[in-house]
């Protein structure tokens, strides 16, 4: 999808007053031509028009089948949904959309906070740039000269330490560059390259490409780790582990650096062999995370089974868990799980200040998502890190007053346990003053 100046937008709500009512909402925020509809209406406008954005008002108050006719007449356009009520939990709809592979961008409440919508604009807007060349899938065989033709390449989203903001590592995510500057989304040729063998030689490209910038890091006296996707067809190819093994010996790079990711959904019926690899590359020192946990149906006892030293919360847990108590009970379980289990927890998608605010509260161990920053090239990395290390730095100094005015950064990223205030005379009086009356309290209850 292109985003362009004055956009599509199909609205479908259970009546055209309350799609006009959502249109009003989300126009304030998303500029284009909004087009509200009843399900009743719904084939007629679907069949009639290619809508870059389509926006779904309650669906749990919809017929069942809505998303799988928008995605037989719309399949290219991209969804956002409002829902109002808080039982329907945006897990499940994800679901859905993930096995019909309709582009969900993002569940929102109903009331939905500016912010909230805000993050999802700039999302879509994003989107836009990176689909801006030819979107259509891409065959095996164009992913493979792709890949000779050094098109793909690793960039990398930070990772950081929620407790106190410090950078723990990337994840190394694909991206396909054209030379005139356009770039093909993965949706696009990431499916192809899982459905054959050439997923093996990504991913392997994706390691190389993370430890050369693990070992640039290294010279600038950063210690970091980078986290790399495998499919199940990666870890079960021949002389994987030794491959990993040899190149990290190549690069002079320490095990723990590197954190092989697997998804949850398809670490169900496992070969023994994937296992037996998982558990080679934990006793060599590497790290094994499970991904997008919660999306799968991995029983716990074969989550207790599995080499990992990671897990990491599916973003369907992190949007919304700020307003949706059900949302925030199913993320803070999560967590509980993965500590119970001696695991690092990782929350993936945190977008707004609400979700940093979320993930802090379920006391997850590390985030990641665009509030903290997005892929980015390898030439941008340190860059990167210089800049986020030197706010970091200006809120852990900064003495808190109550005149003191802070940037809209620091304003941003401003969490009071960051700071440190040092005891003085009147505040010890001031404790002693409380802790006398809460004796004499006590004493009268």
């Amino acid at each position: 999808m292109v985003l362009k100046d004055n956009i599509d937008v199909l609205v479908i709500a259970e009546s055209q007053a309350q799609g006009t009512r959502l249109s009003r909402m989300v126009g304030r925020t998303l500029s284009g031509n909004y087009q509200p509809c009843s399900e009743s209406d719904l084939h007629r406008y679907l069949v009639a028009t290619r809508y870059d954005v389509i926006i779904l008002g309650n669906p749990s108050k919809l017929s069942g089948d809505v998303l799988e006719r928008i995605h037989n007449h719309q399949p290219n356009t991209s969804l956002i949904m409002f829902d109002a009520d808080s039982k329907i939990n945006a897990q499940l709809l994800d679901q859905q959309a993930r096995r019909l592979n309709v582009n969900l961008v993002s569940v929102l409440p109903l009331p939905c906070p500016p912010e909230r919508l805000e993050a999802v604009v700039e999302r879509l807007t994003t989107a836009a740039h990176e689909n801006s060349a030819d979107s259509a899938p891409m065959s095996a065989e164009e992913v493979s000269a792709a890949l000779d033709a050094g098109k793909i390449q690793a960039w990398f989203q930070p990772k950081v330490r929620i407790a106190d903001g410090a950078i723990t590592g990337f994840e190394a995510l694909a991206r396909w560059l054209e030379p005139d500057g356009s770039m093909l989304p993965p949706r696009v040729f990431i499916p192809s390259a899982e459905e054959s063998e050439i997923i093996i030689p990504l991913t392997k490209k994706l390691i190389s490409d993370s430890m050369i910038e693990l070992s640039n890091l290294k010279r600038s006296k950063l210690e970091l780790k980078v986290s790399i996707n495998a499919t199940v067809e990666v870890l079960d190819s021949e002389n994987f582990v030794s491959w990993i093994e040899a190149q990290l010996k190549h690069h002079q790079l320490a095990p723990r650096s590197i954190i092989i990711e697997i998804t949850e959904s398809r670490v169900v019926g496992t070969a023994s062999k994937v296992v037996e690899n998982l558990t080679r590359l934990r006793q060599l020192g590497l790290g094994v995370s499970l991904d997008d946990f919660g999306t799968g149906y991995s029983s716990l006892l074969q989550l207790s089974r599995m080499p990992c030293s990671e897990l990491k919360i599916d973003r369907s847990f992190v949007s919304g868990a700020s307003d949706k108590e059900e949302t925030a009970v199913l993320l803070g379980n999560s967590v509980r799980i993965g500590h119970g289990l001696g695991l690092n927890v990782v929350a993936e998608g945190v977008e707004t200040r609400a979700d940093w605010d979320a993930v802090a509260r379920a006391k997850v161990d590390e985030v990641q998502g665009w509030f903290v920053g997005r892929a980015q090239p390898s030439d941008n990395v340190i860059p990167w890190i210089e800049d986020w290390n030197s706010r970091q730095l200006l809120l852990k100094t900064e003495q808190p007053s109550q005149n003191l005015q802070r940037t809209p950064v620091q304003k941003l990223f401003h969490r009071d346990q960051w700071h440190f205030n040092p005891p003085n005379a009147l505040g010890f009086t001031l404790l002693f003053i409380l802790m006398t009356l809460s004796a004499v309290l006590a004493r009268l209850i």
